[in-house]
This record gives structure tokens, sequence and C-alpha cells, in this order.
């Protein structure tokens, strides 16, 4: 065994997966369920939000129907983009596990998009975002699960970003370059 980075003994074996790239992937599951739990916490205001925007609508152009049912259509629609964000954070997850070097970059530029967020939610705990708005307040246990994640995004992005990761990558792709015959796998 050798250090990443470094030649394996054997070149025809698979390189050695690093602790990093293991560490980001448990990192991120927590992202997941630490982001899926701060969207559930902000329901009722985004069910609010929703049906302020369709009362406004409605009053415009004359038309009530747009009002109806429409808690049931945030919750699918919130549902939605949920499982469809989670399935390419997974798919993500999946590529950098194995060693693809795009993913682990994109993989680590929405681990910083949510570092990034984590220092506006923090900023946002000091400073009177309401003004008066007829908007219901977000409960304050929600913040607890956004800055989780985003702390375990910071993790996550410093696991990726780290030089056993990259060279990993590498490495894999060197791998998978010798074993392929006629440029075909």
């Amino acid at each position: 065994m050798t250090a990443p980075g470094l030649p394996t003994a054997d070149p025809t074996a698979p390189p050695r997966r690093p602790e990093t790239i293991r560490l980001a992937v448990q990192l991120w599951v927590a992202v997941i369920v630490f982001q899926i739990v701060a969207v559930a916490s902000r329901f009722n205001v985004l069910k609010a939000s929703y049906e302020k925007q369709a009362r406004e609508l409605s009053d415009r152009m004359n038309e009530p129907s747009l009002t109806e049912n429409m808690g049931v259509t945030v919750l699918v629609g919130i549902v939605v983009i949920v499982v469809l964000l989670t399935a390419v954070a997974a798919l993500l997850m999946w590529f950098t596990y194995s060693g693809r070097t795009w993913a682990r970059l994109l993989l680590g530029w929405v681990s910083a998009f949510l570092t990034v967020e984590l220092v506006f939610a923090v900023i946002g705990l000091f400073v009177d975002t309401q003004g008066g708005s007829d908007l219901p307040e977000a409960p304050a246990w929600g913040m607890v699960p956004t800055i989780l994640g985003g702390v375990c995004a910071v993790g996550a992005l410093a696991a990726l970003m780290h030089r056993d990761s990259a060279a990993f990558c590498r490495e894999v792709a060197a791998y998978r370059s010798r074993n392929r015959q006629n440029g075909a796998r």
C-alpha cells in the first residue's frame, strides 16, 4: 500500500480510495438530510408566500380558481424539487466516490455554494428581515439544520479539495485509460 498520489506497487491494481473521499461522501449524506429538514421547517413560509402571489394574480386576472388547493400544490412542488436535487446530489456523490474529477469539482462547487448560504443565514440571524411582512416567520429551530448542513458542507468542501482527493481522481483516470482497449471500455 502506498499513499495517494504515489505510484501504486501494482500498476494493474485499482487506486486505493483515500479517507478524504469517503469523508466527503459521508458529510454530503448529512448535508442532504439537514437541508431536507431545513426546507421542511420553512414549509409554512413558502406556502404563505405562494398563496399570496396566487391571490394577487387571481385578483388581477379575475380568476378565483387559481388559489384552490395551493397547499397541496406547494407540497407536491417542494417534494418533487427535493427528490430531484437529492437524486442529482446522490449521482454526484457516486461519481465522486468512483473517482471522477468533474463530479468532485462540481460537488465541491455546490459545497462552496452551501458554505456561502451558511454565511448569509448566520448574518440573517442578526438582521431583522421581516420588516412589516404579512408572511409568517420561519420557526427558530429551522436554523439549526441550516447551520449544521452548512458546517457539513464546509467539511465536505475541505475533503473534496484535499490533495489526496485530487490525486485519487488523477490515479483513477489513469487507471481507466490504461484499461481501455481500442478507445472503448
